[in-house]
């Protein structure tokens, strides 16, 4: 049984409290919450559908002071729950949650008298912040936390660890020896120059840091195993080092050599105290020596002061985010996955963002929430810019204009054109593909307008047809949604069309709105086809070859509201 559940959140500024866990209201902070045991933060990363923390620690009983940070710029909330062996990541809460539907958007999406929330912030606004405090659970164990906002909890998901302190080496000694070695000697055999105790209980290279030369350490102490269990042991080192568990060596890293990845042992250890043993020697140069332990009781608990991680990991680089600001939209030109080289991805206000190719003069994809990630590109070897947001929509590829003798004729492929490569062959045979100008078509490049840096997209088509394209973010019945102008001036060949999308999933339901996937689409100017050719489905729509400007508007607008995700 979980006991002295105390959860009380605070509106930002520390205004109104109340309590999400029972029915009580109006409660005042804890005594204790000018010095909890543990403050932990946790803020939403900017169009990202992420918290920038997927796991926390606390002891069982500890005091927790939990901040939610909400910089981004739609609503999110935090709820942290019980275990549930069928829901260990909280999905299934969540979608219990989404439910409840206009009672849910009147709840905050937090149902308060749920048995499974042990405490919950309510919906940030952007901009804000909350304080949560409650005392941890006694049983350890692993607590998720969620994001209950319809759509959210698939991306912004954690774990709170409850478990006991981490493992630490009881009378910890340490014997420093000099010499110079290839491989660890016989330490027993020989004298030591100083001898000591570590009070901390971790390993510490440092004790020898006034000897410059080589050196040989032999660290001796005790690990207390209050339940029987299976543990994982994590031995790194510079040099020679090996690890001896209750006088059996379970880890040999001996030898000359840099550290490398922890080599790793599984021990099955009795109730009770075990001896641990780790003798080292530098022979010059860099030094090491990195000892952890895992195990349900322990968590990840690090035997060092030396720190190397139990797997070697890549290191991730911190988001840059484009974002647009004060009403603007941003332009951004470079590699962006999925496009060809000419493509230019525009993030506008509201969270609606596009990738319009000036090699296929065309809208080839829309996403929203997040505009990108620039750090692959800046950080990394000119690599593609990555999508910071979520519902990403592939409109197809191709040209956006062509005549058809009938609607059974396929929309024609981009050009491709073929180049040999293999060097020094008489005949190669291996080619590279790379794209060819489509013919008649010529992008004449985009203006920002003053006032909120949308670009107008211009192209001629068959030298003689001026084509024009603008775009507005909207929200219409509570989601995102973007108008797409396109404008002709000057008369189209008969049998003319303009295709729109094509994919996999395009139907009508017999009402205005096209249903492709994650998006409604709605088309003025001319009457919507939907065709099949083989496995595909195409929207596309005729074009007037009578009149001398001709104008089609084209709403996309996503199923779901403001803030979901379309699974």
């Amino acid at each position: 049984m979980i006991v002295d559940i105390r959860p009380i959140f605070s509106v930002f500024l520390g205004a109104v409290l109340a309590v999400v866990s029972g029915p009580s209201a109006d409660a005042e902070p804890p005594e204790w919450s000018g010095s909890p045991d543990i403050a932990i933060t946790i803020k939403t990363l900017p169009g990202m559908m992420r918290y920038d923390s997927a796991e926390i620690e606390a002891a069982p009983g500890a005091k927790v002071k939990l901040t939610l940070d909400n910089p981004d710029d739609l609503q999110h909330n935090l709820v942290l729950l019980k275990p549930d062996a069928e829901d260990k990541d909280g999905q299934k809460f969540s979608q219990e949650v989404w439910q409840l539907g206009d009672k849910g958007i009147e709840l905050g999406w937090v149902p308060t008298d749920h048995p499974r929330i042990l405490v919950a912030s309510k919906l940030l606004d952007p901009e804000s912040s909350e304080d949560l405090y409650f005392v941890a659970p006694e049983n350890a164990g692993d607590y998720p936390f969620v994001c209950t906002v319809p759509g959210h909890s698939m991306l912004m998901k954690g774990i709170l660890k409850v478990q006991k302190p981490g493992a630490v080496l009881e009378d910890l000694n340490y014997s420093i020896y000099e010499g110079k070695w290839s491989k660890l000697p016989d330490f027993s055999t020989l004298t030591p120059v100083k001898t000591g105790k570590l009070k901390d209980g971790l390993i510490d290279l440092g004790v020898a840091q006034k000897i410059k030369g080589p050196v040989g350490i032999v660290f001796e102490g005790k690990l207390r195993v209050e339940n029987e269990e299976d543990v994982r042991f994590y031995l790194a080192s510079d040099d020679g080092s090996r690890l001896i568990v209750d006088g059996e060596g379970i880890i040999d890293a001996d030898g000359i050599h840099p550290v490398t990845d922890p080599i790793e042992a599984r021990e099955h250890l009795l109730e009770g105290v075990h001896t641990v043993r780790v003798p080292y020697f530098d022979a010059g140069g860099q030094r090491g020596l990195s000892l952890s332990i895992r195990s349900k009781s322990f968590g990840l608990s690090v035997l060092s002061t030396d720190i190397t991680d139990r797997k070697a990991k890549s290191a991730t680089p911190k988001p840059i985010l484009l974002t647009p600001k004060n009403g603007e939209a941003i332009v951004h030109r470079a590699f962006i996955t999925d496009a060809s080289p000419r493509a230019i991805a525009v993030g506008y206000p509201g969270g609606v963002n596009l990738v319009w190719d000036a090699d296929r003069m065309n809208l080839v994809q829309l996403w929203r929430g997040g505009f990108l990630d620039v750090a692959p590109h800046w950080t990394g070897r000119g690599s593609s810019s990555s999508f910071a947001g979520f519902d990403r929509v592939h409109l197809g590829s191709g040209v956006p204009v062509q005549v058809l003798k009938s609607l059974d004729e396929p929309w024609r492929p981009l050009s491709r054109g073929h180049i040999k490569y293999q060097r020094d062959t008489a005949e190669p045979q291996a080619e590279i593909e790379f794209d060819l100008p489509e013919p008649g078509y010529h992008f004449s490049g985009y203006q920002l307008d003053a006032k909120n840096r949308y670009p107008t997209f211009r192209y001629l088509y068959n030298d003689e047809i001026e084509v024009e394209e603008t775009f507005q973010p909207d929200t219409i019945d509570g989601s995102e949604a973007l108008v797409r102008t396109i404008h002709l001036s000057g008369k189209v060949a008969a049998d003319s069309y303009f295709r729109i999308a094509s994919g996999p999933k395009l139907s009508t339901n017999d009402s205005e709105w096209i249903d492709a996937d994650k998006l409604l689409i709605k088309l003025e100017g001319s009457k919507p086809i939907v065709r099949s050719i083989g496995s595909q489905s195409e929207l596309i729509a005729a074009l007037d070859s009578a009149a001398d400007n001709s104008t089609l508007t084209i709403t996309y607008r996503w199923k779901t509201k403001v803030g979901g995700k379309k699974n």
